[in-house]
Parts: C-alpha cells; structure tokens; sequence
C-alpha cells in the first residue's frame, strides 16, 4: 500500500518537478545570454561609445547584473562608478577636460574587465583599451555627419544663413551635352 502511494506521487510529483527543473534552467539560460550580449555590445562598440547599442547595452547592467553575486554586485559597482564620472561635467579647460577623457577611458575598461571576469572571459586592460578597430573612414564621416547636423540645426535656428547666388543661365557649349553624343 505505501509502495503504491509512493509510485502515485512519483508518477504525478515527477514531469512536474521535470517541467519546474527545465523552466529554472531556461531562465538560467536566458539570463547568462542577455549578460553576453551586454558584453558583446560593448566590447564591440568600444570605439564608438555614441552607437545606440553600446547605450542600450550599459542601462541594461543594473537589471540583468541584479543578482547578490560578488560578480553581478562587482559589476554594478563599477557601472555606477562609471555612470557617477559620466554625469558629472568636467571643467571647460583643456588640461582638465584631457584628465577627465583619460579617466572615462579607465573607467570604461574597468567596467568591461569586470563584466569579462564575471562572464568568465580572460582580457587585459590594455586589450580592452586598445584592441577595437576603427577605421580613418568611418570616423571621418562619423565627424562630417556630425558637422553637418549642427550647421543644419544653426540654420534651422536662424543662428546661419545660407548663401544664394545668381548665376547666368547660359553654359558654354562644351559643357552642353545632347542625347545624340
């Protein structure tokens, strides 16, 4: 009779164990893989720190580090530590803005060196820090795009006018094509 019970409970106790078993897992699963891609987009975006996912990628630290874990609790602690520099606004002289980006820098791969331990990845500082490729074209119109945006935006406020010539109509015939050439 006992052995009977047993197997009853066994029989209804056990996928259902199984199914709690396999959720906690999947969780587990779903947790680790959203740390990796924090760390895969900042790491990857490490020399264009203004890319939405790198942005993205630090406000989510606070909710997917969250656990009690001397890593999550590591990580936290240097985001803030990195949020706290990056909120307070550096004096408008050049030696004392050169210190500030220089203390960014060093934050950041701190905060990436941690997020490497906890993930269980082997980095060093100087690989953080200078293991990116960004190539001369991509910053250069990254730097043209940004020009142009504000020379749009100062028109666009009146603060700059754009120039209007008048030319004649009239083009030498060299420069007249027709469709029979």
């Amino acid at each position: 009779m006992m052995f009977n019970m047993l197997m009853l409970i066994a029989i209804v106790a056990g996928p259902i164990i199984a199914l709690q078993l396999q959720r906690f897992l999947d969780k587990r699963r779903e947790l680790q893989q959203r740390k990796f891609w924090i760390f895969r987009a900042i790491m990857s975006n490490r020399a264009t720190i203004l890319n939405t996912s790198y942005v993205q990628a630090l406000n989510l630290i606070d909710i997917d580090f969250s656990s009690n874990s001397k890593d999550d609790r590591a990580v936290r602690t240097a985001w803030k530590i990195l949020l706290d520099h990056l909120s307070t606004k550096p004096e408008q002289n050049q030696v004392a803005m050169n210190a500030s980006n220089e203390r960014t820098t060093d934050l950041r791969a701190a905060l990436m060196k941690t997020i490497a331990i906890a993930l269980d990845y082997d980095f060093d500082e100087v690989q953080i820090k200078k293991g990116s490729y960004l190539p001369t074209g991509h910053l250069d119109m990254e730097n043209e795009q940004d020009a142009l945006r504000k020379r749009l935006l100062e028109v666009l406020n009146g603060q700059r006018r754009i120039p209007v010539g008048i030319f004649q109509d009239t083009f030498p015939d060299i420069y007249i094509k027709t469709w029979d050439d």
